[in-house]
């Protein structure tokens, strides 16, 4: 009987030429330098932040619910879309702006932190107001 040749599949072949930066495939490529461990104050300070940063985008986001429900016939006219983007627009500038007298740096924030206060703020504001509706 003839052998069957085997077909490469998931197994990388040996014969393979090397990388392009002179290393071979089954070498580690460097990793990156250790990062310093943090001191216990270091990362009491982080977690007061992430919890700071999670409950005021809250207290904004239910604020807001509170002044739509309140101001219901002046927001007949424009549609929901237009008032959630007025709540994100409104939220941001007052976090951006009030960040500061909390110690925290808002202008080292990420796009994707800017997400996660405005997320947790809209997503307050529709809870609250959806709730005082009903």
């Amino acid at each position: 009987m003839a052998k069957k040749e085997k077909k490469s599949g998931n197994k990388q072949d040996s014969r393979l030429a090397p990388a392009e930066n002179g290393k071979s495939v089954g070498q580690a490529a460097k990793l990156p330098p250790k990062v310093k461990p943090m001191s216990a104050a270091e990362r009491r300070k982080n977690r007061i932040d992430g919890i700071i940063k999670t409950v005021y985008p809250s207290v904004l986001g239910a604020i807001g619910g509170f002044v739509c429900y309140h101001a219901g016939d002046a927001l007949t006219p424009y549609p929901w879309h237009f008032v959630m983007l007025s709540v994100i627009l409104v939220t941001f500038l007052i976090q951006k702006n009030t960040y500061s007298f909390m110690n925290i740096d808002a202008n080292s924030f990420k796009t994707k932190d800017w997400f996660y206060v405005e997320f947790m703020a809209v997503d307050l504001w529709i809870v609250t107001w959806t709730l005082l509706l009903n």
